[in-house]
């Protein structure tokens, strides 16, 4: 068997150990990068004798140190100093933690001054040999970063570049200074950001740039170093920068970005409530519409306090989304990135937005409620998932996700069952023993995740430097898991299409019914009833007291039956209510909310094309529970873009929405013939 042979083979999981699992990810990384085919053989055939996977004999820290030797430093003719080598790999054991660090450490301080904390030369050379097995692996770890930055200088001084001797001096300076300017500070993030991809994290969120960004840019602005618009070209290079490699960054197949920006949001102090924002927040947001990058969103916080031209501003920025249509073919709706025709086509297209909405009016009071501190409350950012989250903490949010609509399915499973079911309350009671059942088999797999030891993270993590503990250990403060669920608005149709249709107006008899759903309503005869179903005009998310009863019946019961877990680490259990693209399961079931098998349940809250504030009203009649804080997405696709929509958002700030993504479509219509070719 051939070496492509044997990389196939463990790219379809038939070997797990970590060197395999690294091996077809460097696979499928050069397959994004050059296309499936020849470019990408020929490619892994010449660079192969590249591949490196540290050896786990040593620690991780002096893994790490080693790792970073080795690395084939890239430099590219203009723009800020980025690259990624795809061959060279940090070993791993166990689940990797995906946890936002603290930027501001690589600005405030030097190397040098990183090194104090865990050795003071003055101690003498002895003082190392000494120190603690914890002390020993951030030194590693510096000294890694160290050795680096000496090797990028190397390789900048034979480089052809111009501006050259400008960026030794930058790196040079992350070696012994802190951070002077601003174009200086956007280079240190962008450095710690690739060595984060490097050592195996993926979906990296920046945190909250415009206020980590906020002194060193305006003492350059006030002692005339940059101007604002100098600032502005900067921070769009720095963006396209963040937006390269993106063949190397995700294993989601989905295009989706997988790197998030947080700005804006609200903050308190001794004399009140305050909505920070500065000239940053909106040079972000002009640059990010400018560039439009596929790798990189922003995440804009809101409050009663925002200012309106900050909104307005955001909505002008959103990115245009171009769908072909085919003349002739009408489209019906539109959800998560498929285009449903009225003859019952699906059409895929990438329509994800570059800026989302996070709604600190409805989130901030969750999260103190949930436990977090007020500190990490106000200072919560969106992961890649778009769920909140906190920096230098083991907080990780997609640990496992669960249909709500596979146990309301699984019921019908059972014929023998079907004959007693005779009204809802007795439906719903089979409904939560079943997802009782999904929850409890999750948690149960939770209880079994074994961690990688993360020496990187933990040097950006004060309290696991207090501790001396790694954060895969619990050295940092909450350690809590998360948990996604999707198909709501499926299961809430469903329940009330037989609550209406069967149990009050007995239309169809359930066992009928249930026949139909599993012929996929493909007979003719059966269209009738599937127009019945589809069509109900009482349906998730209008606001209906019924449709929000049946919603908040199954929110609470995922809140109590989530409520008393602590994992090993003394951390809780959050869950939301939307699901990232790639945790969906599809049962390959229809339903009885007339969504035909094959057809994914729904992973977002709310996913709806109208531009005025029903949904939000309707939103703000689901109970969420402290709990229910992991992401609760609702999605707009539109095709306008005016001021009117500012008011919406506005608006909707008070209904208490927790995240919300507009998707702005421009449909395109092309003749058969253009589709063939």
């Amino acid at each position: 068997m051939g070496l492509f042979d044997n990389i196939k083979k463990i790219r379809n999981k038939e070997s797990a150990n970590s060197s395999s699992a690294i091996l077809a990810s460097t696979y499928n990384k050069i397959n994004r990068r050059f296309g499936v085919g020849t470019d990408a053989s020929s490619y892994i055939a010449k660079n192969m004798h590249k591949f490196y996977i540290t050896s786990s004999k040593f620690s991780k820290g002096v893994q790490i140190k080693n790792l970073l030797r080795k690395l084939d430093i890239t430099i590219h003719p203009e723009g800020f100093i980025y690259f990624l080598d795809e061959f060279r790999n940090l070993d791993y054991h166990g689940q990797i933690i995906n946890s936002p660090i603290d930027y501001s450490l690589i600005l405030d301080y030097s190397i040098y001054d990183l090194n104090e904390f865990y050795f003071n030369p003055k101690e003498g050379p002895g003082f190392r040999n000494q120190s603690s097995d914890y002390n020993r692996e951030m030194l590693a770890i510096l000294d890694g970063i160290e050795l680096l930055i000496y090797e990028i200088n190397k390789a900048l001084a034979k480089s052809s570049r111009d501006d050259k001797s400008k960026y030794i001096r930058i790196f040079e300076d992350i070696i012994d200074k802190k951070a002077s300017h601003f174009e200086e500070a956007l280079q240190r993030i962008l450095f710690l950001n690739q060595l984060l991809y490097q050592t195996g994290h993926s979906l990296n969120s920046l945190g909250r740039l415009d206020r980590i960004l906020e002194d060193y840019y305006y003492n350059d602005l006030n002692d005339g170093y940059i101007t604002n618009k100098e600032a502005l070209e900067l921070i769009k290079d720095f963006l396209k920068a963040l937006d390269s490699y993106s063949w190397y960054k995700t294993d989601d197949e989905s295009g989706l970005a997988s790197q998030l920006i947080t700005l804006g949001g609200k903050y308190i102090d001794e004399f009140g409530e305050y909505y920070f924002y500065n000239d940053l927040t909106y040079i972000f947001l002009e640059a990010i519409g400018q560039v439009n990058p596929k790798d990189v969103k922003i995440a804009l916080r809101l409050s009663y306090k925002t200012p309106d031209d900050l909104i307005h501003l955001a909505l002008d920025c959103l990115n245009e989304n171009t769908i072909y249509i085919e003349e002739g073919v009408a489209v019906s709706f539109i959800i998560d990135n498929r285009i449903f025709t009225a003859d019952g086509a699906t059409i895929e297209a990438n329509i994800d937005s570059n800026i989302v909405f996070s709604n600190d009016e409805a989130i901030i009071p969750r999260l103190l409620d949930f436990g977090y501190s007020s500190d990490d409350a106000y200072n919560y950012i969106l992961s890649a998932h778009l769920e909140p989250t906190f920096i230098s903490c083991l907080d990780e949010g997609n640990l496992s996700s669960i249909s709500l609509l596979k146990p309301l399915n699984d019921i019908f499973e059972d014929k023998n069952e079907l004959r007693f079911i005779i009204n809802l309350d007795y439906l719903m009671e089979l409904y939560k023993n079943n997802l009782k059942k999904e929850i409890e088999e999750k948690i149960s797999a939770l209880d079994q995740i074994q961690w990688n030891q993360d020496p990187f993270l933990s040097l950006f993590s004060a309290e696991s430097y207090e501790n001396q503990l790694d954060i895969s250990q619990g050295g940092s403060r909450n350690n809590h898991f998360g948990i996604r669920f999707y198909g709501l608005q499926n299961t809430v149709n469903s329940l009330y299409n037989l609550k209406k249709i069967v149990f009050e107006d007995k239309t169809i008899d359930l066992i009928e019914l249930d026949k139909m759903r599993k012929n996929n309503f493909k007979r003719g005869k059966y269209q009738e009833t599937f127009l019945l179903l589809k069509n109900n005009p009482v349906r998730f998310p209008q606001n209906n007291p019924e449709i929000a009863n049946i919603s908040n019946e199954i929110i609470a019961f995922i809140g109590d039956s989530i409520k008393d877990y602590k994992n090993s680490l003394d951390g809780k259990l959050k869950f939301g209510l939307s699901a990232p693209r790639y945790m969906i399961k599809n049962d390959k079931r229809a339903s009885f909310d007339a969504t035909l098998k094959d057809i994914p349940p729904a992973r977002l809250l709310i996913s709806s094309q109208k531009t005025n504030s029903d949904i939000f009203i309707f939103n703000s009649s689901l109970d969420y529970k402290s709990s229910a804080i992991n992401g609760n997405l609702i999605e707009l696709n539109i095709n306008t873009n005016d001021k009117q929509l500012t008011n919406i958002l506005v608006e909707a700030i008070g209904y208490g929405f927790d995240q919300l993504q507009i998707n702005l479509i421009r449909e395109e219509i092309i003749t058969k013939e253009d589709t063939e070719e």
